[in-house]
């Protein structure tokens, strides 16, 4: 037989640890990290588009602890049609046709840096989603992450 006082430690410990889960586990499951021969990539991310927005959706990261050069040659989704690689997020930024990759310590492929854009997208990215790419490095080769929506 369980006696109230128990009861009272027994559910004080369990929503004290349930606040902890829920107050600590979204910062760790935000972290995603994707390892190269010779480089970290972290966090892939994207913003969430608008309901029917179907043109094109940019796609940024970060790299760490890059110890050689490296190229990404290619890039693909099942949720667009295609990837392209752009120098910046101003409408007079380039195509590219790869992104160089230098040592550094963190090189940063955010808004007005180099950056992927999905064209024609499948489907909306929705908040809180995770959507599956495939990047291709000159000398890495494929690496399969998660592109998160809305968490950055």
């Amino acid at each position: 037989m369980i006696n109230s006082q128990h009861l009272r430690r027994f559910l004080c410990r369990t929503r004290h640890a349930l606040f902890l889960a829920f107050a600590i586990g979204p910062t760790v499951g935000a972290s995603h990290e994707y390892y190269g021969g010779d480089f970290t990539l972290v966090h892939p991310w994207a913003d969430a588009t608008a309901a029917g927005e179907l043109a094109t959706a940019p796609v940024y990261f970060t790299m760490e602890s890059v110890r050689s050069k490296d190229r990404l040659v290619r890039a693909s989704t099942p949720l667009a049609g295609r990837v392209e690689f752009r120098s910046g997020s101003t409408p007079s930024a380039k195509a590219l046709k790869a992104i160089e990759i230098e040592p550094a310590d963190k090189l940063d492929f955010g808004k007005d840096r180099p950056h992927l854009v999905l064209h024609d997208l499948k489907a909306p990215l929705q908040w809180g989603r995770s959507y599956e790419m495939t990047l291709v490095f000159e000398k890495s080769g494929p690496i399969q992450v998660m592109v998160s929506v809305g968490s950055h």
